[in-house]
């Protein structure tokens, strides 16, 4: 994995199949606040005593462990799935420079093994390594409050982002729930609608123009 130096300081990687940046070249750490925590999770925090969040794409764990101060900081349990099929190696997760936090390694050094793991008295961990396209969903049919959609660009990655993905992103989704994504390209906002989200159009972070928050009607 290349490592980069974003416009905020913090770093993300290149992946070294796809060649795609994991963040924002603008900020991987501005972007990640941004698009999944004030965007996503926050809006949960204000209506719920208890948030669960699905993320597609684990990558650096940045949006997991940001979720996981959030926990702390507001006393509020938060149950946080992810499924990623191309986990980021310990010896990449060391360099990475945001945070001396000894919860964030931790967060990468628990087993992907589908399996629920408490990291606090307010945040447990469930890691899936796995390919979103064959992911069983089934079980997992309305039990959360937040959707952090993070794969890797439309254009890059067109079949996870098909009106199919986000017909099972609205299905794990209980009513009045939300997934939050930085792409607002076209073709995105389409499948949302067409899945039976409501869509709406937020500014993007960093000085991008757009980013999509979908909801789920009650």
């Amino acid at each position: 994995m290349e490592l980069l130096e974003t416009a905020d300081g913090s770093l993300t990687l290149r992946h070294e199949v796809l060649g795609e940046l994991y963040h924002s070249d603008r900020g991987a750490v501005g972007e990640a606040e941004h698009v999944y925590i004030r965007a996503g999770l926050d809006r949960a925090l204000k209506e719920r005593t208890a948030v669960s969040v699905f993320e597609v794409g684990f990558g650096t764990g940045l949006n997991g462990w940001l979720t996981c101060l959030r926990a702390q900081e507001t006393r509020v349990k938060i149950d946080y799935r992810a499924v990623d099929l191309y986990p980021v190696g310990m010896a990449t997760v060391r360099q990475l420079n945001y945070t001396s936090d000894p919860v964030f390694t931790t967060l990468h050094d628990l087993p992907w093994d589908g399996l629920p793991h408490t990291v606090s008295e307010y945040f447990t961990l469930t890691k899936y390594e796995a390919d979103l396209l064959s992911f069983d969903f089934v079980s997992l049919k309305g039990c959360f409050d937040v959707v952090y959609f993070d794969a890797f660009a439309p254009d890059v990655q067109p079949e996870l982002w098909s009106e199919e993905v986000m017909r099972r992103m609205y299905a794990i989704l209980g009513p009045g729930g939300a997934l939050t994504t930085y792409s607002a390209k076209g073709t995105v906002k389409r499948a949302l609608r067409t899945a039976g989200f409501e869509v709406f159009r937020l500014p993007g972070a960093l000085g991008k123009r757009h980013m999509l928050r979908a909801v789920k009607s009650l």
